[in-house]
Formats: C-alpha cells, structure tokens, sequence
C-alpha cells in the first residue's frame, strides 16, 4: 500500500470514528486530554501569513504530534475538517474565516483560534451553543498598550484617534477608551479623506484598527496621502501597513503567533474554554523612510 493510500486510509477511519461520536452539548464539560491524538491546523486563505503561523507552530512541537495543514478552499480541507472532529481532536483556527468554518462543521474536537482579532472572536462565539470547547490567543494589540508603546518611541504624543467604519466591526466599540482618544466614524470611500483629515487635525496620531472598510487595497494611497499632507503619522497593526507607509506598527509576527499557541497545545490548561488571551508577543517596527519624511524622531528604548 501506497504512503497516499495509508494516509487516506488512517483518514478514513479516524472520519469514522469521529463520525459516530456524540457532539458536545451545551454546558456539557469537556472530558480532559492530556495530550491531543490529532492536530488540524485550519487556514482561512492559502496565503504566507498563515503559512508562516503554521511554520512557527510546527517549529515548536514535537515531530511525533500529528499536524496537518490545510486552507479552506482546498480540494483537502472538509475531509481534514471532518476526521479531526472527535473528542481530543484539536482544530487550530488561523484567521476568522477558518473559525467561522469550524463553528459552523466541528461539534466534538476543541478548538484553538489564532491570527484573529479579539472582536472577531467575540462575534463568532455568541453564536456558539458550547463555548468550552474554544479557546484563543487574539492577534491584536490592546489599545492602552499601544498607545504606551507608541508613547515610548515618539516624543509629544498626547492625543489620539481612530478612524473606523459605521457598518464595521468596531462600531459599538469606544465607550471605554482612554480620554486621550477620539474616534471618528466614515459611512464610505466617499467620505473617508474627510474623516482622516479631521481625524489627523484632531490628533498626534492616528491609530489603525483591523477593519477592511477602512483599510484596503483600494483605500490605503488615499489615507496614506492624507495623513501625510496633514503630517499626522499613522501607528499601524500589521506588517502590511508598515510597508505601505505607516511610521510605526505595533503587531504580533505570524511565526510567534504560531510558536505561543504552541504552547497552549503542549500544555493543555485544565480551564480550556477560559483560555482567552491577548498575545504577549510583539514588535515595535519603525518605517524609516516615513520617519524622514515626516521628520519625525522615533526614541528606540
């Protein structure tokens, strides 16, 4: 036999088992597994990000625990979703995507969420019947932490702003902030150079959030020429809007994304469904062109 065929073989078995293993019910506890008899990782594209997670998580567990890489759209991803649905099964959701997916398919296996941000999670979870079956590390950076990083690299910045849609996901979201902060709201591409432009007379800084109505393809040049006509930097949260011309990003790296949640897999707590953490990794990266352009001195502690 074929090291294919012994493959599709184990999966077939595994799928079988797991098919006729009762589903978790609500408020059911979840039985304990000292260790996980089959790890999915579950992307939500095929994309480098999450291809570096899973290299990052991979690097930092044993070579004898079993891991599988699939994305959703793969010609592989429900029968993989299917066979690693049984208790002590774990599915490692990377993006929110991939754990939309995985609410909607998986009922047995627990289930890890990474490289998703913490609004995200809590949208997708209400939805959910049996929520101790969940855990998750949330990508994003919490705001009064951004705001004393950015604080420690730059000089005079005392007031702060966030730009974020009215259909977003962010939209009911501002009553807690700092005083230091204001947030301003855009209804569409039409309005959006508007708002930054009050955004950026308003602030020292503008402050970037996840929210792909704002932060685009097709919007970014737009924003990007804005704030620096008005000499307002911009402190992203992603890699991504570094290279696109933001002066800072404060942001978690794939990898080590991928190497703390590691940690949680080799480690299992006894509290799984209470397991919700921001990540404790992170980098202050600097765009050094911006910098000079913005002539703009970051302090580098």
């Amino acid at each position: 036999m074929t090291q294919t065929r012994k493959a599709w073989f184990a999966l077939f078995l595994t799928a079988a088992f797991c098919l006729f293993s009762p589903p978790t019910r609500a408020g059911e506890a979840i039985a304990p597994c000292e260790a996980f008899q089959r790890i999915l990782f579950l992307a939500s594209d095929d994309t480098r990000l999450h291809q570096e997670v899973f290299q990052g998580l991979r690097s930092r567990l044993p070579q004898d625990i079993p891991l599988v890489y699939t994305a959703l759209g793969g010609p592989d991803a429900a029968p993989w979703v299917q066979s690693t649905d049984c208790p002590c099964c774990l599915v490692v959701t990377s993006g929110t995507r991939a754990l939309q997916h995985a609410a909607e398919r998986v009922s047995r296996a627990r289930v890890l969420s990474i490289t998703i941000p913490r609004e995200a999670y809590d949208r997708i979870m209400a939805q959910v019947p049996d929520p101790q079956r969940y855990a998750a590390v949330y990508m994003d950076i919490p705001l009064e932490q951004r705001i004393a990083l950015t604080r420690r690299h730059l000089a005079g910045m005392e007031r702060f702003a966030i730009v974020q849609s009215a259909q977003g996901p962010f939209a009911a979201q501002g009553a807690d902030d700092p005083a230091e902060v204001v947030r301003l709201v855009s209804h569409g591409e039409a309005d959006l150079v508007d708002t930054f432009t009050r955004a950026a007379r308003q602030a020292d800084a503008i402050l970037t959030l996840p929210d792909r109505h704002i932060y685009n393809p097709r919007t970014i040049v737009s924003i990007m020429m804005t704030t620096y006509r008005q000499g307002t930097p911009l402190i992203g949260h992603s890699e991504a809007l570094l290279r696109a011309g933001a002066l800072l990003s404060i942001h978690a790296p794939p990898q080590r994304l991928g190497t703390e949640a590691a940690h949680l897999i080799r480690h299992p707590p006894a509290d799984w469904g209470g397991t919700r953490q921001h990540t404790q990794e992170q980098v202050v990266a600097v765009n050094e062109q911006v910098a000079r352009a913005l002539r703009i001195h970051v302090e580098r502690p």
